[in-house]
């Protein structure tokens, strides 16, 4: 999928999008929703990453070992949904430096081998 960015001045050869996992919002009884937006959001490793530990990262009863590809989408959704996709990319930048504190290591390493899986590296096709 090619995708014009929002400067325009130039396109992206993005892996396909992946379909939404959960529906937020005004999703109550009660709620009059007049509209559902889709947004994509082009994100890094680093990023996929921090969504992840901002909402599955506190979950001391499973590691993310033993998440579902199906779960850990979710929670990154979460974490995509309950903070701006501006945010995750700062906290991206420094993410990785957490790898360096043994006290954290192995739950960092984790929370990347759990994105790995549930969003594999995406190899375009030579045109």
């Amino acid at each position: 999928m090619t995708l014009y960015t929002v400067d325009s001045a130039h396109t992206l050869d993005l892996p396909p999008a992946l379909p939404p996992t959960n529906l937020w919002g005004a999703t109550e009884p009660g709620d009059d929703p007049r509209t559902v937006i889709t947004l994509q959001v082009a994100m890094t490793r680093d990023m996929l990453a921090v969504a992840f530990d901002l909402v599955g990262g506190s979950h001391d009863d499973e590691h993310p070992d033993a998440w579902t590809v199906e779960d850990i989408r979710e929670a990154v959704e979460a974490g995509l949904a309950s903070h701006s996709w501006t945010l995750l990319q700062d906290y991206a930048r420094d993410f990785p430096d957490l790898l360096d504190d043994p006290s954290i290591r192995e739950q960092i390493q984790a929370e990347y081998r759990a994105v790995d899986r549930a969003y594999p590296l995406y190899a375009p096709k030579e045109s």
